[in-house]
């Protein structure tokens, strides 16, 4: 029978139990909160911490209290410890078979959970090795200092896979650590590093000139110097010896390789993050015992997280879904770890990843087993638009696609940019489900719904590319890499290059608005050419496209004899001038004039190149020829890796006539 006071004992969390507070009794308790420590917010300890003869719990270890010489040697000698020092651990036989934690076996014995889910590693010479090679790579402690920072108070909140108070904890030990000559974890410095070189992808403009000076190298050096060396760590990582840091850390790199235009091998990366997450057992929530409320809210987000960028990656792409979404169930993160009590109405800095997920669990139970767009039928396509306009209006006043609250912006900056991605995400959602209907010539019409559908799509594009177009004025040009800026700009302008040329009988609602708004994400495109690899790529092609397709070519060109012939065309070349005239601008002046007028009258601030840009428009279109091409041998650049070009039914149109095609007729 339990002890009548050892019941009394979790009715209030140890900190409250600790300062002999009256408690709320509920995670994160009104004490915690107020001190803006909810992490240290525990209850239910265990028998076996309560019963320690020396005090000592996690409790205590939270607060970063030192262990006395006492109970060091009380925990060196512990048979749990002692089991598994000499390899008799109990579970070695269910970890051989690598049956996962929550399997039925785990239920049979004795023994202890906490060891089944924490397996203490020793960190023995060979690691301690390991990560004494790749020490070089991290800069002198202010530097470091200052790209740490930039990440907690900036960039995490992109995505906030990292939670700021226990990492700072975590940092200053380690920087203590290393300076008193003791064993640093290896896991820990691998997520540094990876965090390092996020972080200097998106460093403002004066801080990058300051790293950049101390450390004489550009940026980009630095970023690939700290990937390189987090790689070199992380390789020689145990796949049967996980950790949470060890999912955080393969989630920033597939965050890094996709600032980086890498797509392929962030989606590559994102398989190996979700089973490590998946060997941890954060798709599921069971066995968590011996888990601490805070330490259930971090597994939950992470795994919310990945879930967002296989559901995105899948449905965008066009690439199998790497969680199994027919039997995918987990439970929602409560988001009550950043609540202020000062603000009871500002929301979690975690709420608009918190949000995607339950959006693409709502869409996931409209479409059922269906994997492929295109097989959707046109009632599941109105119930997946009314579960979108549903969902908007149940979004938080800060997240209003009408009328948001703008009043946090100035103390919260963040919320401009999470915004921004909201919108994006919502739009996105729901013209996916309607791109087949743009894509497809208007003469086969396979539904009496497909006019509708058709003007619904051309309705959400247009307030699509607005969005985009306010995400891409938040972050060009210190934040274009990334890769949702890109996307959503490039894949939207090329499905309604799509529709315009399908569009043989001039029948696509509001088509003039439709060119107008292709040629305004060429514009902010050839901007972002000059910033990462894929976003030249995707220039590029999408010039190439319009420049293909007669409607949209015959009005460029009207376009320039109008400019050309204007009075105060101060924006474009002299038509007297000699040649050679660079044909990407010019062909972006034609396209773009507000944008050369804004370069010439404001500049961009230099900023130093991410990629190597290897090819100019001619070699592209040299090498890239449109005659004769299909989605079997057109090089996109990358993009034909990455994005499914076969939705968009051009093979026919690129393989006629000279230079791509002759007439709109023969679409």
């Amino acid at each position: 029978m339990q002890n009548p006071r050892d019941s009394r004992a979790t009715t209030s969390c140890t900190e409250c139990q600790r300062r002999k507070q009256k408690c709320s009794r509920e995670w994160p308790c009104n004490h915690c909160q107020a001190r803006k420590v909810p992490h240290l917010c525990q209850f239910g300890q265990k028998k076996a911490d309560q019963k320690s003869p020396s005090g000592s719990s996690r409790e205590s270890r939270a607060h970063g209290q030192k262990r006395s010489r006492d109970e060091l040697t009380e925990i060196r000698d512990s048979p749990a410890l002692s089991r598994r020092s000499s390899g008799e651990d109990p579970q070695d036989g269910l970890r051989a078979w690598g049956y996962m934690p929550g399997h039925v076996h785990y239920k049979i014995g004795t023994i202890d959970s906490r060891d089944a889910n924490h397996p203490t590693v020793d960190p023995g010479t060979n690691e301690a090795s390991e990560v004494d090679k790749v020490l070089h790579a991290v800069p002198p402690r202010s530097l470091t200092d200052a790209i740490v920072n930039h990440f907690l108070t900036v960039v995490n909140f992109r995505y906030n896979s990292i939670y700021a108070p226990t990492f700072t904890g975590q940092y200053v030990q380690w920087w203590t650590d290393r300076a008193n000559g003791r064993c640093l974890s290896a896991e820990f410095t691998c997520l540094l590093l990876r965090i390092c070189a996020y972080s200097v992808q998106y460093l403002t403009i004066p801080l990058r000139r300051t790293i950049e000076f101390e450390m004489a190298c550009s940026s980009q050096v630095l970023t690939e110097r700290f990937a390189n060396a987090a790689e070199q760590l992380s390789a020689g990582f145990s796949a049967s010896k996980t950790s949470l840091e060890r999912v955080q850390e393969q989630f920033m790199k597939g965050a890094w390789l996709k600032s980086e235009s890498k797509i392929v091998e962030s989606w590559h990366a994102l398989g190996c993050t979700i089973r490590e997450a998946q060997e941890l057992g954060l798709d599921k929530d069971t066995g968590l015992d011996s888990f601490s409320e805070f330490e259930i809210e971090l597994r939950r987000r992470l795994w919310t997280l990945l879930y967002i960028w296989d559901w995105q990656m899948s449905a965008w792409l066009g690439r199998p879904h790497l969680i199994d979404q027919k039997n995918c169930s987990f439970t929602f993160p409560t988001l009550r770890l950043d609540e202020a009590v000062e603000q009871p109405n500002l929301v979690s800095p975690f709420a608009h990843m918190s949000l995607q997920a339950q959006l693409a669990r709502r869409i996931t139970h409209h479409m059922g087993d269906i994997q492929v767009i295109s097989q959707l039928s046109g009632e599941q396509v109105l119930e997946i638009e009314a579960e979108c306009e549903k969902f908007q209006e149940e979004l938080p006043q800060v997240f209003r696609m009408k009328n948001p609250d703008f009043s946090l912006d100035d103390q919260y900056p963040y919320f401009v940019f999470q915004r921004c991605q909201m919108h994006v995400i919502v739009f996105m959602t729901m013209f996916d489900v309607l791109k087949p209907y743009l894509t497809r010539d208007t003469r086969n019409s396979i539904s009496t719904l497909d006019k509708e559908f058709r003007t619904k799509g051309v309705d959400i594009s247009l307030e699509l590319l607005k969005v985009a177009r306010h995400l891409f004025d938040h972050e060009f040009p210190i934040n274009a890499k990334f890769h949702l800026v890109v996307f959503c700009i490039f894949d939207t302008a090329t499905i309604l290059c799509s529709a315009i040329i399908h569009d043989s009988d001039h029948l696509l609602p509001r088509r003039d608005e439709i060119m107008d708004a292709i040629e305004a994400a060429l514009d902010m495109l050839h901007q972002l050419s000059l910033t990462t690899k894929i976003g030249a790529s995707s220039y590029h092609f999408l010039f190439k496209l319009t420049q293909s397709a007669p409607a949209l070519s015959q009005r460029s060109s009207m376009k320039r004899r109008k400019l050309v012939s204007s009075p105060d065309s101060s924006v474009l070349p002299a038509a007297s001038q000699d040649p050679p005239i660079d044909p990407l601008l010019l062909a972006t002046s034609v396209l773009a004039p507000t944008v050369e007028a804004a370069t010439t009258l404001d500049p961009v601030p230099p900023i130093t190149t991410t990629d190597d840009l290897s090819f100019d428009l001619d070699a592209f279109m040299q090498q890239n020829p449109f005659e004769g091409a299909s989605s079997a041998n057109l090089d996109l650049g990358g993009l034909e890796q990455i994005w499914g070009w076969d939705n968009l039914n051009l093979d026919e149109f690129l393989g006629m006539g000279q230079g791509g095609v002759t007439s709109s007729s023969g679409v």
